[in-house]
């Protein structure tokens, strides 16, 4: 019995030190710097995201760093970007759930190489996003949340309106007031994480329900795809 113990924990440390390393990714590499669980393969989770997502919406994400980052931690995320860098952590539950972080973050970056034909070319995206802020506003006041002192209007990040959403609105009663409103529970956050948000929907998620939802927000992301 101890010997076959020996024999688990020995193999399990193997298998956490065989996962660090770099890996070959898009016109990049991924570095896994500190072990990830057992039940996640590194491999396995950058060849799933290559399948979905076309390799030019990648060139702008030189490195993605896989490990325990403080930074992360402080902030109480799983994934961010910075500097075309994508900093993961090694804390994941399963491959699903990593898939999802870089996705998202991909999205950031995206977002950040497309920024003027998103929002400045033409005002659409942040008129669909503002009237959708606007409608939520309302549903949240008719279930009897105290709203005031949130501007509605704003559609940059703020700190203090997404700990609004997610300490006192809660989750589950999000999940259920964006149902046909918004991609997600988390796009109402910002105009950033509407357009994150509906890109994680296109490629992870259910397309159909984004362009009924979003039709702006689907149609442009079908043009930054070049997608037919």
């Amino acid at each position: 019995m101890k010997s076959n113990i020996r024999n688990f924990i020995k193999e399990s440390a193997q298998r956490s030190r065989k996962s660090l390393g770099e890996y070959p990714f898009g016109s990049g590499y991924a570095f896994v710097k500190d072990p990830l669980p057992d039940n996640v393969n590194i491999e396995s989770v950058l060849d799933t995201i290559s399948r979905l997502i076309p390799a030019r919406l990648m060139f702008a994400v030189d490195t993605i760093l896989i490990g325990d980052f403080e930074e992360l931690k402080s902030k109480n995320i799983n994934a961010m970007l910075k500097d075309g860098a994508i900093y993961v952590s090694n804390d994941q539950d399963d491959e699903e759930d990593m898939v999802d972080d870089i996705i998202h973050e991909i999205a950031h970056s995206v977002e950040e190489e497309n920024a003027y034909f998103l929002y400045a070319q033409d005002q659409n995206l942040v008129i669909e996003f503002t009237n959708k802020r606007k409608t939520f506003q309302r549903l949240l006041t008719d279930i009897g949340v105290d709203v005031s002192g949130y501007d509605f209007g704003e559609i940059e990040y703020d700190l203090e309106f997404d700990q609004f959403l997610f300490r006192e609105v809660g989750y589950e009663a999000l999940e259920s007031l964006v149902n046909g409103l918004f991609p997600n529970a988390y796009s109402p956050t910002s105009i950033r994480e509407y357009f994150a948000s509906g890109f994680e929907e296109y490629f992870l998620g259910d397309r159909n329900y984004l362009k009924k939802v979003s039709p702006v927000l689907y149609r442009k992301i079908k043009e930054i795809l070049k997608d037919d």
